[in-house]
């Protein structure tokens, strides 16, 4: 089984239908409805504080803060930019040489993800070639500061020290600006943890080697929305 065929089991079983996010949300332990909503609050209020520093380019954000926080937060979803309206429609547009069109859908994605790794990455690279240099300064703002955090969270060369991404998304938009080509994957059920193994090629070096992302909460939110369609 791979991280992929996950993806699609839940999206065809659910039909990327709006109260996924919902559904994730609701496997979470009930406790007292005051306390419930005293911590959404808390957590909503410290991923908006953070986020609002992202979008100013804040020279001090943690960005592994950054992450935590939104996963807490109830705009989190493990599928990231899967089921998000825009995202493909943007990768289209790149291959069509359609950079205006390319950005339109990049804010289309951003206004529901700021936190999207692949679409920081596309508008980046419409941006560039758009010539909209303080738009590509953003975008990039972003990218890097994302892509550092997975980075500094493991090596990838075991699953000790797997690297920790927060949605598929991320995963992938991670691999893609890496240079890395998917030679094959498959779902490790570790004793500590679930993790997807992704056998590599550096496009840059030919090398070819196993990288492991540590994948657990993603599974196990998308096993909850699973359970929640039928």
């Amino acid at each position: 089984m791979t991280l992929k065929t996950v993806l699609k089991s839940v999206l065809v079983a659910t039909g990327l239908l709006p109260g996924l996010l919902t559904a994730c949300a609701g496997s979470v332990p009930r406790q007292n409805v005051n306390d419930s909503l005293t911590t959404t609050l808390q957590e909503a209020t410290e991923y908006q504080r953070l986020l609002a520093e992202a979008q100013q380019l804040s020279f001090t954000l943690d960005f592994d803060k950054l992450r935590r926080a939104f996963v807490a937060s109830p705009e989190y979803s493990p599928l990231g930019g899967a089921r998000l309206k825009g995202i493909h429609e943007a990768y289209q547009s790149v291959q069509k040489d359609d950079f205006e069109a390319c950005l339109t859908y990049v804010d289309q994605v951003l206004e529901n993800n700021y936190m999207s790794l692949e679409a920081h990455m596309i508008g980046r690279l419409c941006s560039n070639r758009m010539k909209r240099l303080e738009r590509e300064d953003y975008h990039g703002y972003m990218v890097e500061g994302l892509m550092e955090a997975i980075e500094n969270s493991g090596d990838g060369k075991a699953m000790a020290s797997a690297f920790q991404t927060i949605s598929a998304s991320e995963l992938w938009g991670f691999v893609r600006l890496k240079g890395w080509q998917v030679l094959e994957e498959s779902i490790i059920y570790g004793g500590d943890g679930i993790y997807d193994k992704v056998q590599v090629r550096d496009l840059a070096s030919g090398a070819e080697y196993p990288l492991y992302f540590e994948v657990g909460h993603i599974i196990k939110a998308i096993d909850a929305a699973k359970q929640e369609a039928f």
